[in-house]
């Protein structure tokens, strides 16, 4: 439907002001439309999008349900709004929005990424996906991100960011949206004295056996991006992979890891136990 230039006038002005970082502003002129045209989606839509943005989920579920009742026809409202659903634990509703796109027939058996982003970037996790929305993540995020093993995630399956090429496989990476429960695992880490594949397999292997997390952080940079030679640069720019060292070098001699743990009690005892079987030592233990 056409708005009247003035009532037009309006909105612009209201998204304007979100562009400059001013949501409160906006919203308030948003309302004024959505009371002078109630029958406009676009308005309803825009105060969806900033509450979203914002993880205010009571309103933006109430205003993506208002948009889809005035437009059933855009699928973007439908997904944002199971999105917004899960949060508020309304899992009928997200339920209902995952048969609508055919996400509510998938298998959750296999791994997935997640791109978790930080004040200064990002960076690529694993996650156990339950269902269309939520995930576990089952790598140990840096600490500067805030996030923990076994931490429960929303995630966006309708925003993929690239793939994660693990074995010649491409694993689909899929953008974080926020965290639904912490997990109360504490993050650990230590400096092995080896670099060795070897040893560092013993104390995983540990580490699964004790229902530890463990990862292998000597890399620098945790995932790197590559383009395939083959591939069109649409493509490239639409779906980037990465590619992640499972283990470091074995000339540099020693190895940082880290250890998902409840308790230090834990660490120190699935450490001693890997020196004893491995012959090789640790230093600089560390909580975060």
């Amino acid at each position: 439907m056409q708005l009247p230039p003035n009532h037009l006038d309006l909105y612009e002005q209201a998204l304007r002001y979100d562009r400059v970082g001013d949501p409160y502003t906006a919203v308030k002129l948003l309302k004024k439309v959505t009371r002078i045209v109630p029958e406009w989606a676009d308005a309803f839509r825009s105060l969806a999008v900033i509450y979203s943005r914002r993880q205010e989920w009571k309103p933006a579920i109430h205003y993506w349900s208002k948009t889809v009742a005035l437009d059933a026809d855009d699928r973007e409202a439908w997904w944002q709004l199971g999105l917004a659903a899960i949060p508020l634990k309304r899992m009928r509703t997200a339920q209902t929005v995952w048969a609508k796109f055919g996400f509510d027939k998938l298998s959750h058996k296999d791994p997935l990424g997640l791109q978790l982003k930080h004040a200064d970037g990002y960076e690529i996790l694993w996650m156990q996906p339950l269902d269309a929305a939520r995930g576990r993540i089952v790598s140990i995020p840096h600490p500067g991100s805030g996030m923990r093993y076994r931490d429960l995630m929303l995630y966006d399956r309708r925003g993929q960011k690239g793939y994660n090429v693990i074995a010649r496989r491409r694993v689909p990476i899929f953008q974080a949206v926020t965290r639904l429960k912490r997990s109360p695992y504490q993050t650990f880490s230590c400096l092995l004295h080896t670099s060795e594949v070897e040893p560092i397999e013993q104390l995983e292997q540990l580490c699964y056996d004790a229902g530890l997390g463990f990862e292998v952080w000597s890399n620098a940079t945790r995932a790197v991006q590559q383009k395939a030679a083959n591939a069109t640069e649409e493509e490239r720019r639409a779906f980037p992979e990465y590619y992640s060292d499972l283990l470091p070098r074995p000339e540099t001699g020693t190895s940082l890891v880290a250890i998902a743990a409840i308790h230090p009690a834990e660490v120190e005892r699935v450490l001693n136990d890997w020196q004893i079987i491995s012959l090789q030592q640790y230093s600089d233990l560390r909580a975060y």
